[in-house]
């Protein structure tokens, strides 16, 4: 199954390619910007993943939770930025630096950050993605945003996202902990093309007014 390590940059790929054709759509916003940046970074981590770990086979856990440290801090921020209430605004900076306060006691003092894949960090880190992204689509549901829902980009982003840490922190567990490997990786593979379908369908459909 390791042949599904190269799969990863294409899809990156891929979405990088859309989301460039699409950016006029997006060049008026700062975060809808830095969401195509990320996509770039994703794509640049999943081609050094696959260059150090299948092709000169040496440790790439690193490279991975890196990866992994910047994706949940910079979606909490994403989804920050788009919520005005002031009590849920500083729910999700209560959340962002507990998260940062666990990381950093965590490869302090339980896990080496080089050498082992950050499991707990994984798991809390979604769990709080899971957190703001709903804190975003209920204020999406008091306002009248939610009359051209589908015509946002940042909708399909949230889509995307909260479906795949829904199945993912499930999935994450089990073959962490009971160890499915082959079934994970499927698994993974399967949310991935579901959250990257969002994003694809938001680039496509979404309008400049409403991004």
């Amino acid at each position: 199954m390791d042949y599904l390590f190269l799969f990863y940059p294409i899809l990156y790929t891929v979405l990088l390619i859309i989301g460039l054709l699409n950016y006029d759509k997006i060049r008026n916003s700062f975060y809808l910007k830095l969401f195509l940046i990320f996509i770039g970074y994703s794509l640049l981590i999943e081609i050094l993943g696959f260059l150090f770990g299948f092709i000169f086979r040496v440790n790439n856990h690193v490279i991975y939770n890196s990866w992994g440290l910047v994706s949940h801090f910079f979606y909490m921020f994403f989804f920050l930025s788009q919520i005005k209430n002031k009590p849920r605004r500083k729910l999700i900076k209560c959340l962002i630096i507990i998260y940062f306060v666990f990381t950093i006691v965590e490869v302090s003092f339980f896990t080496n950050f080089l050498n082992q894949f950050l499991v707990k960090n994984e798991i809390i880190g979604s769990f709080l993605i899971m957190i703001s992204v709903l804190m975003y689509f209920y204020e999406l549901l008091k306002s009248d945003k939610i009359l051209n829902l589908k015509e946002s980009m940042f909708y399909w982003i949230g889509l995307g996202v909260l479906l795949f840490n829904v199945g993912f922190i499930p999935a994450y567990v089990v073959a962490e902990y009971i160890s499915f490997g082959v079934a994970y990786r499927i698994i993974t593979l399967i949310l991935n093309l579901l959250m990257a379908g969002c994003f694809i369908t938001g680039f496509i459909v979404s309008k400049k007014e409403y991004n």
